[in-house]
């Protein structure tokens, strides 16, 4: 099975990519890719949904690790979202992500977003 990557800005510098599919060692670098084009931009967040993402390997973690370090780096946030039950077991296992980047929607997500932009402008 193939990948299917679906990205979109939300808000400014906000961004949205959506998966379905395997991210396994025969797709990673499409993802990779997307995340190489995105960190160009003077991106301020991510949100990866794996709403559709039926199966995740090492190497699609390595990726989305290698992304939330270059995001952190830039000060920029990363979230994940909608993980079926067997992709967020390996997340689990692998311990990669902290509980405050994993959120069940991206309307979740948003508001967390839209709650930390707030925080900033009221300094």
């Amino acid at each position: 099975m193939s990948l299917q990557i679906r990205s979109q800005e939300r808000k400014p510098c906000f961004f949205e990519i959506s998966l379905a599919g395997r991210l396994d060692t025969n797709t990673y670098m499409q993802l990779e890719q997307t995340f190489t084009l995105l960190m160009a931009t003077s991106v301020k967040g991510i949100v990866l949904d794996l709403a559709q993402i039926d199966y995740i390997s090492s190497m699609g973690l390595r990726v989305i690790l290698k992304a939330m370090k270059d995001l952190k780096v830039q000060g920029a946030l990363f979230m994940v979202t909608n993980m079926q039950p067997q992709v967020k077991r390996v997340f689990d296992i692998a311990q990669i992500l902290s509980d405050d980047s994993i959120f069940v929607s991206v309307e979740e997500a948003d508001r967390y977003y839209d709650a930390i932009q707030a925080k900033v402008k009221q300094g």
